[in-house]
């Protein structure tokens, strides 16, 4: 996990990257999949890693975003990946610290 958008109680969304060889590239995110309570919990652990920058090899302009360190894996379902690598119809299962 790359970064998130806040809400007023926790996390309006997720970005999420993958390590492929020394790049770490952007992979969409990801807004469902969790209740209010496991969404406090996850901004909580996300403000103990935030970045004053993107740590993706190709960065993205998201005024919204509020970068991490790469310290946490997300564990996401989804339906398929789009021809630019981008999961579809994704939905958040757990967080685990890497």
């Amino acid at each position: 996990m790359v970064g998130s958008i806040k809400d007023p109680t926790g996390v309006a969304a997720l970005y999420l990257g993958k390590q492929e060889g020394k790049e770490l590239r952007y992979m969409g995110k990801v807004g469902t999949g969790w209740r209010r309570t496991t969404s406090r919990k996850i901004r909580d652990a996300l403000d103990s890693v935030v970045s004053p920058k993107s740590r993706l090899s190709k960065q993205l302009k998201r005024p919204k975003a509020t970068w991490v360190e790469p310290k946490f894996v997300a564990e996401i379902e989804y339906r398929d990946v789009t021809s630019e690598g981008l999961l579809r119809a994704s939905s958040f299962k757990g967080l685990s610290r890497k």
